[in-house]
C-alpha cells in the first residue's frame, strides 16, 4: 500500500476512514429506522382514537335517530289521544287502530286498578310525568306511558311495550329506556369488559320525557382491521430498512436497479391486466380534442377491435350499437366541459354486450386538463338481471290486477309499494292511495267504507270485514320474508249468508229439541193445573180480549182516519188549500195523531205485558246490531233538535242470547227520552261493552237530569218526573216502563243514576246467555 501509513494494528488511515463513515451510516440509518417506527407507532395510535370516535360516533347517531322516531310516535299518539277527548271517540276502538298501542283510557279510571297490577305502575308514572309538566315516561315494568291533558276533561293515558317501540335486539347489541337520574349522560364512552371486549355506551334523552334512550354495544379490543393495520405498519417499517440495506449493498449497481425497476413495472402491468382481465374490465384513455384513443388490452377485447393501443375514434364508434352510437357522441362532446364520463351501450359484437365506461379528466402538475382517463366494464349480466327483474315486476302488477279481491303490498317500513283496483274500489281510496303511504293512515281512511269488522280468534292476523255495499271481505295480512307486509282480501259474502242460515237453522231445531223436552215433562203438571185454571183464565181471556178488541177499534180506527186525511191535507194532494194557516193546522193535527196512536201503541203492549201476553224470540245476536240500528233511526230526529249523538261500542263482542226488535225499542225509548230531555248543543253517547257474563247497554245525555227523589218512580207506569198537570215534556211515562219490562223478559235488569242539571244515565244489563233458557221454561216475572 504505497503512499499510505499503516499504524501498529495494521490498518491504513483510509481503512480507518472507511469504517468510521461505514459505523456513522449505521448509526445514522438506525435512527431513521426508530424515527420510522416512531412515526407509523403514533399514526397507528391516532387511526385507533379515530376508530374509537367513529364507533361512538355512530352509536350517538343510532340512538338519536331511534329517539327522533319514538319522539315521532309519541306526537301521533298524543294528536290521536287528543282527537280521542275531542271528538269522543272510543278509546277501546281507537288504541286498536294505533300501532304498538295496548290501551288509552283516562288516568282516573286507571287508578282504579289492582295495586301492583300493570296498569297501576303505569298509573303512578302518568302522576309522576303530570306533575313533572313531561308528555311521556316509563313505568317501574318497562312500559311506555303517555299522557295528554285535552282541553276540557280528566287527563288521557295511553300504554305501550317497550319492546315494540325499539329495535329488536341484535347480537352484541342492546338498547333501553331508563329514567334520566339512572343514566350517565354526556358523550358516549368506551369502558373495558371481560376478556378482549370493550363496551360502547351512548344515552340520548328525549324530549319531554324524564327518560333517556341508551344503547350499548360490544367491540372488540382487537380487531381484524387492527391486525391488518399493524401488519401494515410492520410491512410500511421492514420496506424502508429492506430498501436502505439494498441500498447500501447496490450503490454500486445502478444499472442493475434501473433493470430491476423496469421489470418490476412490467410485473405490476402484467398483473393488473390478469386483474382486470378477471374482472371482465379494461382501461382507456383520452385526450381531448385528439381524434384517437387509447385503449388496453382488456378494453380492446371487450370493445371488439382488431388491435389495443391507438385506435381512431370513429373506428372505436364503428363497434358501438348503431342505436347508441348518437348518446355515445353527445356524451364525448359534454365531457369536455364537465370533466366526467358516464355511460352505457351496447356493441356490435356476437354476442352482443352490454358496456359502462367511466372516467374522469387528470391535471398535470400545472393544474391544466390533460386527458380523460378510465375504465370499460362488462355490465352484460347486470342488465340481463336488471331485465329479468323488470319483467318478473311486470307480471307481478298484471297478476295483482288481475285478482278479483283487493290486494297490496307493503315495504318494512309498512309504506305502501303496489296495490290493485280492487283495493282502491273496494275501500273508497281511490283519490288518496299513492306509493309510500303509511299503512296505519289506510286503516284510518278506509274506515268509512266499512260497516263492521272482527277480528278472526283463530288467526289474528285475519279480519272479517262487512262493507256498506252489504258485502263481506275476508282480509288476510302476511309478513314478506323482507320485512314487508301483505294485505289480501277474499269475498267471502256467499259464505257468511250461508252460515247465518245454517246457524238460524241450528238455534231453530235445538229450541223445537229444548220445547220438546220440556214439554214431556211439564204435560203432567200442565193437565192438572189445566182443569183449575181453565175458568179462570177463560174469564181473564175475555174481558182482557174484549178490552183490547174495543180499545183497537174505537181509538185506532178513527185516528188512521184521522192520521190519513190530515196528511192529504198537510201536503195539499188535491191542490191547494188557500190560507197557508189551514196548512199548518193540518200538520199539527197530523202530528197530534201520530203522537196519540204511539201512545195507545204504548198502553196496548204494557197491557199485554201485564196479562202475559207479550212474548220475545231470542236468538244469537251481535249486541252492536240493534243499537246501531236504533241510533240511525233517531238521529235526524237528534240532529233536527241540534244534538250530537255518538255510538261507542268494544270491538269483539259476544253474541248475546237476546230478541233483536226488542232490544232496538229498548234503546229506542232510552235515545227518545234523552232526546226529549236534552238541550239543543247537548250530546248523547249509547254505549255497549261487556260486562263480566253480561253486556252492558246505556244511554248518557247532558240535559236536565232528574231529582234524586223522583229516581225510585220513574220507571213505573205513566210516571213522570213533572208531577203538574202543565207538563213541560209530551208522553204517557210508558218508555221507561216498557223498557224495564222488556230487560226482565230477558233475565236483565234496568239502572237509573242522574244528576240534576247535568245529565242521566239509563243502562240495561242482560246476561250473555240465558234468555232462551228462560222463555222455554215460562218464567212470567211480574212487572211494577
Amino acid at each position: 500500500m504505497a503512499g499510505q501509513r499503516v499504524n501498529a494494528e495494521g490498518l491504513t488511515t483510509a481503512d480507518r476512514a472507511s469504517a468510521t463513515a461505514a459505523a456513522r451510516l449505521k448509526w445514522t440509518i438506525l435512527g431513521i429506522i426508530l424515527l420510522m417506527a416512531g412515526a407509523l407507532g403514533l399514526k397507528g395510535w391516532e387511526e385507533r382514537q379515530s376508530a374509537d370516535i367513529a364507533t361512538l360516533a355512530a352509536i350517538e347517531a343510532d340512538t338519536r335517530a331511534i329517539a327522533a322516531r319514538i319522539e315521532g310516535r309519541v306526537e301521533m299518539a298524543d294528536a290521536i289521544i287528543r282527537l280521542v277527548a275531542e271528538t269522543g271517540a272510543s278509546r277501546s276502538a281507537v288504541a286498536g287502530e294505533i300501532p304498538g298501542i295496548d290501551a288509552v283510557l283516562t288516568v282516573g279510571d286507571a287508578d282504579q286498578s289492582p295495586a301492583g297490577s300493570r296498569l297501576n305502575e303505569a298509573t303512578r308514572a302518568a302522576t309522576r310525568l303530570l306533575a313533572n309538566n313531561h308528555r311521556f315516561g316509563i313505568s317501574s315494568q318497562g312500559d311506555i306511558v303517555i299522557v295528554s291533558k285535552p282541553a276540557t276533561g280528566p287527563p288521557i293515558m295511553a300504554i305501550a311495550p317497550s319492546g315494540t317501540w325499539l329495535p329488536a335486539r341484535e347480537s352484541g347489541r342492546s338498547m333501553s329506556l331508563v329514567l334520566s337520574e339512572g343514566a350517565e349522560l354526556g358523550r358516549p364512552s368506551l369502558s373495558m369488559t371481560d376478556g378482549f371486549q370493550r363496551t360502547a355506551t351512548a344515552c340520548t334523552p328525549l324530549n319531554g320525557s324524564e327518560a333517556v334512550l341508551c344503547e350499548s354495544a360490544l367491540h372488540p379490543l382487537f380487531t381484524i382491521d387492527d391486525l391488518i393495520h399493524l401488519l401494515i405498519f410492520a410491512l410500511l417499517l421492514a420496506a424502508p430498512v429492506l430498501a436502505i440495506v439494498g441500498l447500501m449493498n447496490r450503490l454500486s449497481r445502478e444499472e442493475t436497479a434501473t433493470i430491476i425497476e423496469e421489470t418490476r413495472d412490467d410485473e405490476a402491468d402484467r398483473i393488473m391486466g390478469l386483474v382486470m382481465r378477471g374482472a371482465r374490465a379494461g382501461y382507456w384513455e383520452w385526450a381531448p380534442g385528439a381524434s384517437a384513443v387509447y385503449l388496453s388490452e382488456g378494453a380492446s377485447e371487450l370493445l371488439g377491435t382488431d388491435h389495443a393501443g391507438l385506435i381512431d375514434a370513429q373506428e372505436m364508434l364503428l363497434h358501438v350499437h348503431p342505436e347508441h352510437k348518437a348518446r355515445m357522441i353527445e356524451t364525448l362532446e359534454k365531457a369536455r366541459d364537465i370533466g366526467w364520463i358516464q355511460t352505457s351501450f351496447l356493441t356490435v359484437s356476437q354476442p352482443p354486450r352490454w358496456i359502462e365506461m367511466r372516467g374522469s379528466l387528470s391535471n398535470d402538475p400545472n393544474g391544466q386538463p390533460t386527458l380523460f382517463g378510465g375504465i370499460v366494464l362488462d355490465i352484460t349480466e347486470r342488465k340481463q338481471s336488471e331485465d329479468r327483474v323488470k319483467a318478473a315486476e311486470r307480471r307481478l302488477r298484471a297478476a295483482i290486477e288481475g285478482f278479483v279481491g283487493p290486494f297490496a303490498l307493503w315495504d318494512h317500513r309498512k309504506r305502501l309499494l303496489y296495490w290493485n283496483r280492487a283495493f282502491a274500489l273496494d275501500f273508497g281510496l281511490q283519490d288518496m292511495l299513492r306509493p309510500g303511504i303509511a299503512h296505519d293512515t289506510v286503516i284510518i281512511a278506509r274506515a268509512v267504507a266499512v260497516r263492521s269488522e272482527k277480528q278472526s280468534t283463530e288467526d289474528p292476523r285475519t279480519t272479517l270485514i262487512e262493507l256498506q255495499s252489504n258485502r263481506w271481505l275476508k282480509v288476510v295480512e302476511r309478513p314478506t320474508p323482507d320485512g314487508g307486509l301483505i294485505t289480501v282480501g277474499i269475498d267471502v259474502t256467499e259464505n257468511v249468508q250461508n252460515e247465518e242460515a245454517l246457524r238460524r237453522q241450528k238455534q231453530n231445531m235445538r229450541k223445537a229439541v229444548l220445547d220438546l223436552e220440556r214439554s214431556e215433562g211439564r204435560a203432567g203438571e200442565l193437565a192438572r193445573r189445566y182443569s183449575e185454571e181453565k175458568s179462570k183464565a177463560e174469564h181473564a181471556a175475555h174481558t182482557k180480549s174484549a178490552f183490547l178488541a174495543n180499545m183497537s177499534h174505537e181509538l185506532r180506527t178513527p185516528l188512521n182516519a184521522i192520521n190519513g186525511f190530515s196528511e192529504i191535507l198537510a201536503h195539499e194532494l188535491y191542490g191547494p188549500l188557500g190560507d197557508a194557516r189551514y196548512k199548518g193546522y193540518a200538520h199539527d193535527i197530523l202530528t197530534s195523531g201520530q203522537h196519540l196512536l204511539d201512545m195507545i201503541n204504548d198502553i196496548l203492549d204494557m197491557a199485554k205485558i201485564e196479562a202475559g201476553k207479550m212474548t220475545i224470540n231470542p236468538q244469537p245476536i251481535d249486541p252492536v246490531d240493534p243499537v246501531d240500528a236504533a241510533v240511525r233511526m233517531i238521529r235526524r230526529k237528534a240532529e233536527d233538535k241540534g244534538i250530537e249523538i255518538v255510538l261507542d261500542a268494544q270491538p269483539g263482542l259476544p253474541d248475546l242470547d237476546a230478541d233483536h226488535r226488542a232490544i232496538r225499542q229498548m234503546v229506542l225509548n232510552l235515545l227518545s227520552n234523552a232526546i226529549k230531555f236534552t238541550d239543543a248543543g247537548g250530546k248523547i253517547t249509547a254505549t255497549v261493552e261487556q260486562r263480566g257474563t253480561d253486556i252492558y247497554i246505556g244511554v248518557t245525555d247532558t240535559g236536565i237530569g232528574i231529582p234524586i227523589e223522583d229516581l225510585p218512580r220513574l220507571a213505573k207506569p205513566f210516571e213522570q218526573v213533572s208531577g203538574s198537570r202543565d207538563r213541560n215534556y209530551e208522553g204517557t211515562g210508558l218508555g221507561l216502563a216498557l223498557t224495564k219490562s222488556f230487560a226482565e223478559m230477558h233475565g236483565g235488569q234496568l239502572n237509573l243514576s242522574s244528576i240534576e242539571g247535568e245529565g242521566t244515565t239509563v243502562s240495561i244489563l242482560l246476561p250473555i246467555s240465558g234468555a232462551s233458557d228462560l222463555v222455554a221454561a215460562g218464567d212470567s216475572r211480574e212487572v211494577a
